[in-house]
């Protein structure tokens, strides 16, 4: 050998040449989830519920809307009274009166009520008058639909308006009442005996 030789190297690559890089990574793993049939019966199911409990949420509401907000109502128990005990003048807080005779029949000035034209089917409330003057005939009966109260019933000639009222109280301070229009409004017609009992 023909003189020393130094140690050897390995040659270097060009930085253009990649064989001498690291491998790139691979795609990663798939994720493990639903599959898509599965993700479809989920939103179905979510749906559905919907469906169902959405309608359920509204009724309760209105429910709950009903008990808080309790239309008014007069003082005392439903009360009954005889033909006899309704005969008199009775008035309204705003000065209305209605006579109610012993032969069924009865005049009205400016009285309160809730009224409805037989013919037209307006009522008061919604466009209708809920002060009524005039003459007509009246009748009473126990309804167990007014909690066992008596109510009477009146109709102005020639017989196409009419209205009802019911009795409560107690027998020393009866009075007759009804709703004017839509009860949760809370407006009400209240009247009180004004002569002396018969």
């Amino acid at each position: 050998m023909s003189g020393a030789e130094g140690p050897v190297t390995p040659q270097q690559r060009p930085p253009w040449d990649l064989r001498s890089s690291r491998p790139l990574p691979g795609p990663p793993p798939p994720r493990r989830g639903i599959s898509n049939g599965a993700a479809v019966a989920l939103g179905l199911s979510f749906g559905a519920a919907l469906v169902v409990l959405v309608p359920l949420g509204l009724f309760a509401a209105v429910l709950l809307l009903r008990f808080v907000n309790v239309p008014p109502e007069p003082d005392g128990p439903p009360l009954v009274l005889a033909h006899s005990r309704l005969q008199g003048t009775w008035q309204d807080d705003d000065g209305g009166r209605l006579v109610l005779a012993a032969d069924g029949t009865f005049s009205a000035t400016d009285i309160c009520g809730d009224y409805t034209d037989a013919v037209t089917g307006d009522s008061s409330g919604f466009g209708f008058p809920s002060t009524m003057s005039g003459t007509g005939t009246w009748e009473s009966g126990v309804y167990a639909s007014r909690d066992g109260a008596t109510e009477l019933s009146t109709e102005f000639s020639p017989g196409r308006v009419g209205g009802q009222l019911v009795a409560r109280g107690t027998p020393d301070s009866p009075l007759l009442w009804t709703y004017v229009g839509d009860p949760d409004d809370g407006e009400l017609c209240v009247l009180r005996k004004a002569d002396t009992e018969p």
